[in-house]
C-alpha cells in the first residue's frame, strides 16, 4: 500500500511517500550533509563540500530507525542510518535526521505509525542494551567510536542503554555471569573480539548458561584492533564502520551461531572464532610488541617464519566430517544461496562434550595426523583479518568447523604463493592445501629441541599442551541484519 504525506521545509513544499519497501521524500532540496571527506591542495586538507543527496533514491526500510510526530513543534521527525554514497559498495554510513512542518497532527501520526509498522515489522524497537566498552583495547578509541559514532544512533532510535567499562582482563566474564537477563535484550560489546569472548564464556559459567543465551542476543561494534567476527558479518569496510555496525544492532535479528568448547587437562572454555598452532599462531602472538602496525603485524610474522621455513611437530587425531574440498565449496554455495535463519538450539542445561575425555582413546574412524606441519589452523569464521579469508566456506551454523592444514614445510615459494591467494580464498585449491570440515579434533604439540611455540585460541594465548575441540551447534544469537556471513563468492 502506498501512502503520502505533504509537509513543508521552511517555505518549500515537501511529499513524504511510504510502501512496503521503504521511504521516498520530493522536495528536499537541502538534505545532503556537508562531506566529511577532504582532499588535498598544495598540502592543504579541504573539504570537498555537501556529499550525496541522501532523498535522490528510496530509503529502504532497513535503514529507518525511528520516526514520529512532535506536537510541540508541530513537526515530524525521521531518524535513518544511511550509506554517505548509496551508489558506492560498502560507503560508510552515518546518521541522518529530517525535520519536516506539517498542520494535520492526526494525519502525520498515521503516517509515522505506519512507517514504524513497516520499518520494524517483527522486530524490537527501542531495545534494552547493556553496552561494554574496553577503553584499553586496539589503540584507545573504543570510548570515543562509542560516543560520537553509535549512542546517537542508539538514542535516535529511542534504545535504552546501560554502559560499563571493562575495568581488567576477565571483567566482562564476570559481568555476563552476573547479568540480568530479563532485564536486557542484548550485550552490545565496544571493542575487540577479546570481550566478546569474555562475554560468551561468561554466560557459558552460569548456571542457566542455555537459557541466557536463548535470552540475549550479542550485539557487536568494532573497537579493538582484532574485528573478526564482525568483518565475517559485514565485510572488511563495513566491518570497521561503527555507524553501520550500530545500524546491524538495531535492525538485526538473532543468528545462531556454533561455539567450540576448548578442552585442556585442567579446565575448559569455549571459542567462537579459531583455535590456531604452528606459523599462523607465531605470526599472531609473537607480535603482540608490533599493535601499533595493526593488521600488518601479522604478515611480518609470517614472512618471518616463511622464510626460516620453520615447522612443528604435532599429533591430531580429527572427526571429519567432509575431505573433499571440491565438494565443500558446493555445499557451501548451496547453503549460501538457500540461507535461512536458524534458531538457538532449544536444549537445556549445562552445554556437555560427547567426544571421549582427553585421557581416554579417540574412535577409531577419526583421521590421525603425526606429522610435520607449517600450520593447524580451525575457524568458525571466514575472515581472520582483513585481507585474510582464511576459511571461506566456514558457515556460522553448519555443526563444523573449518579445518585448514599444510604439512611441512613446503617451499618458500609454495607457501608465499598460498599466502598470496588468501585474500580472495582461492589458497584452499592450492595443492599443498587440506580442508577439512570437522566436528572435532585433538591436538598434541610436540615441541623440537629449544623451539618456542604458541597455541593461540581466539588470538589470545593458551597453553602449549595437548588440547581437544568439540563443536556445539547453535549456542550463541548474535544480531545481524543477514542470516549468514559474508558472501565469500568462493
Amino acid at each position: 500500500m502506498v501512502r503520502s504525506l505533504k509537509v513543508t521545509k521552511g517555505t518549500y513544499p515537501v511529499q513524504l511517500t511510504i510502501d512496503e519497501q521503504g521511504l521516498r521524500i520530493e522536495g528536499d532540496l537541502n538534505a545532503a550533509k556537508k562531506s566529511k571527506t577532504t582532499r588535498t591542495v598544495c598540502c592543504i586538507p579541504v573539504p570537498v563540500g555537501k556529499g550525496p543527496d541522501p532523498t535522490l533514491l528510496p530509503i529502504d526500510n532497513v535503514y529507518i530507525i525511528n520516526a514520529y510526530y512532535q506536537e510541540r513543534t508541530k513537526s515530524i521527525h525521521i531518524y535513518c542510518v544511511l550509506p554517505e554514497d548509496r551508489t558506492i559498495e560498502e560507503s560508510p554510513a552515518d546518521i541522518y535526521k529530517f525535520i519536516y512542518s506539517t498542520e494535520n497532527a492526526e494525519e502525520a501520526i498515521s503516517f509515522c505509525k505506519e512507517l514504524m509498522s513497516n520499518v520494524y515489522q517483527d522486530l524490537k524497537f527501542g531495545k534494552n542494551m547493556l553496552v561494554l566498552i574496553n577503553p584499553f583495547g586496539g589503540q584507545g578509541k573504543a570510548k570515543e567510536i562509542f560516543e560520537y559514532h553509535v549512542r546517537p544512533i542508539f538514542e535516535g532510535a529511542k534504545c535504552n542503554i546501560q554502559v560499563k567499562y571493562t575495568e581488567h582482563q576477565g571483567h566482562a566474564i564476570q559481568i555476563a555471569k552476573e547479568l540480568d537477563i530479563d532485564a536486557f535484550d542484548a550485550v552490545v560489546t565496544v571493542s575487540g573480539d577479546g570481550v566478546i569472548h569474555e562475554v560468551i564464556n561468561g554466560f557459558l559459567q552460569r548456571p542457566d548458561a542455555r537459557e541466557a543465551m536463548k535470552s540475549v542476543s550479542l550485539g557487536v561494534i568494532p573497537g579493538g584492533t582484532g574485528n573478526s567476527l564482525i568483518i565475517s558479518l559485514l565485510g572488511e569496510k563495513r566491518g570497521f564502520d561503527p555507524c553501520f555496525a550500530a545500524l546491524q544492532v538495531i535492525k538485526g535479528k538473532s543468528l545462531a551461531m556454533d561455539l567450540c568448547s576448548v578442552t585442556y587437562d585442567d579446565h575448559r572454555y569455549f571459542s567462537f572464532l579459531s583455535q590456531n598452532y604452528g606459523i599462523t599462531s607465531y605470526a599472531d602472538l609473537a607480535t603482540e610488541h608490533l599493535r601499533w602496525m595493526g593488521d600488518t603485524r601479522s604478515i611480518v610474522g609470517l614472512m618471518q617464519e616463511i622464510f626460516s621455513r620453520r615447522s612443528y611437530k604435532i599429533q591430531a587425531a580429527i572427526q571429519v566430517t567432509e575431505s573433499d574440498k571440491r565438494k565443500i565449496q558446493l555445499d557451501y554455495r548451496d547453503a549460501y544461496l538457500n540461507e535461512s535463519r536458524v534458531p538457538v538450539s532449544e536444549l537445556d542445561g549445562q552445554v556437555k562434550d560427547t567426544i571421549p575425555p582427553l585421557n581416554e582413546p579417540v574412535p577409531k574412524d577419526w583421521l590421525i595426523v603425526d606429522d610435520d606441519i607449517s600450520f593447524f589452523l580451525a575457524s568458525k569464521v571466514p575472515l581472520l583479518s582483513r585481507g585474510m579469508l582464511s576459511h571461506p566456506c566456514a558457515l556460522p551454523n553448519d555443526g563444523n568447523i573449518d579445518l585448514l592444514l599444510i604439512r611441512g614445510p613446503p617451499s618458500i615459494p609454495k607457501q608465499l604463493e598460498v599466502f598470496n591467494k588468501v585474500e580472495t580464498g582461492q589458497h584452499m585449491n592450492k595443492d599443498i592445501v587440506e580442508y577439512y570440515k570437522v566436528k572435532a579434533f585433538r591436538l598434541t604439540p610436540i615441541l623440537k629441541p629449544g623451539q618456542k611455540a604458541y597455541v593461540a585460541i581466539d588470538g589470545e594465548h593458551a597453553p602449549c599442551k595437548p588440547f581437544q575441540v568439540e563443536v556445539h551447534p547453535r549456542l550463541i544469537s548474535v544480531l545481524t541484519i543477514s542470516p549468514n556471513f559474508i558472501d565469500t563468492k568462493l
